[in-house]
């Protein structure tokens, strides 16, 4: 924020001084990883069950997704948290 001089008609307080800015950049930039990764994590798990055969394989990459989708949710919030 600028600063005013002594003098001017700025307001008596900033919305800055009531609002964390940091704590909502922090939250838009969780939240916005977090719709970009459900959504690459959705498109694998769909093509996986439209091009792979019934099958072990075809169990197993799924079930690496879901792991990894977890564990990235768990790491966001984990980091969120902290930051906050």
């Amino acid at each position: 924020m600028a600063e005013h001089a002594p003098g001017s008609s700025a307001p008596a307080h900033w919305l800055g001084d009531w609002i964390d800015v940091k704590a909502i950049q922090a939250l838009t930039h969780h939240t916005s990883a977090v719709v970009a990764a459900v959504a690459l994590f959705w498109l694998v798990g769909f093509v996986t069950q439209r091009l792979m055969p019934d099958g072990t394989m075809r169990r197993c990459v799924l079930l690496v997704d879901e792991f990894v989708l977890l564990c990235l949710f768990i790491y966001f919030a984990y980091e969120l948290f902290t930051y906050l």
